[in-house]
């Protein structure tokens, strides 16, 4: 069965990195293309216009974004509005990432199911967080994720689900964003086995972290909105356990 559509997020001038990952996936008969990333550290996205940097600096951060977080974000959105311009599931994933043996067929599996669930994570899941067991078929299991938070390297999206994603304005790293279901009401899953099989160890190349310290005059109204952020996402995760129970 042909994948239909695998995007892999890549600066251009990164052609060690292309070559890589070009290599791996024609081992795997997996189809795909290069999607150009934005190098937020060449120059400010456009899109970070719409940034809510008043919700970023007094609730979700304390400090300002930093341009690789930016060219990462900015990415992504525009992955999110190729879904919605091409009307069918797309996976989505960077360029510093090794493949599962078994990449294709857990591709396709990925973009059936992805129809039903919208976004589905294709690595695994950080140590510590929170998740639920709620589908099994074959050698596939389908997690609930209680977040989305600690990387967006490859995942699998519908159309449905970016049209909910591309509706709000930046706050978040976008990691912690697609996480924020009380946000925008699309929850997080998560396949096992990954199509990533893991993470290569090398850094990103359109996010790189700058160093800035958060001032301490805005560290109250910080770690309410983070008890708010905590206390949504454990609201949204039991009703959703309890809706699919009934």
């Amino acid at each position: 069965m042909k994948v239909p559509d695998i995007y892999v997020i890549s600066l251009p001038r990164c052609t060690d990195r292309r070559e890589k990952v070009a290599k791996e996936m024609a081992e795997k008969s997996i189809e795909f293309a290069f999607f150009d990333g934005i190098d937020g550290h060449a120059a400010i996205p456009v899109l970070a216009e719409d940034y809510d940097y008043p919700k970023r600096l007094w609730l979700t951060s304390g400090k300002m974004p930093s341009k690789g977080e930016l060219g990462c974000y900015a990415s992504h959105y525009l992955m999110w509005l190729k879904c919605i311009e091409l009307n069918r599931p797309i996976i989505v994933c960077e360029d510093d990432i090794e493949l599962h043996e078994n990449a294709l067929e857990i591709a396709n599996f990925a973009l059936n199911k992805v129809q039903e669930l919208g976004f589905i994570r294709l690595q695994s899941i950080n140590e510590g967080g929170d998740f639920t067991n709620i589908f099994e078929v074959a050698d596939f299991q389908i997690n609930l994720m209680k977040d989305n938070y600690g990387g967006l390297c490859a995942y699998a999206i519908s159309p449905s689900a970016a049209a909910k994603l591309v509706k709000h304005r930046w706050c978040l790293p976008v990691d912690c964003f697609v996480g924020a279901n009380f946000i925008h009401g699309q929850y997080s899953y998560q396949l096992t086995p990954n199509f990533m099989a893991e993470h290569v160890g090398i850094e990103s190349t359109i996010q790189h972290k700058d160093s800035f310290k958060t001032p301490i005059y805005r560290k109250l109204s910080r770690e309410l909105y983070t008890a708010y952020k905590k206390i949504m996402l454990s609201v949204m995760y039991r009703k959703k356990l309890q809706d699919m129970s009934k």
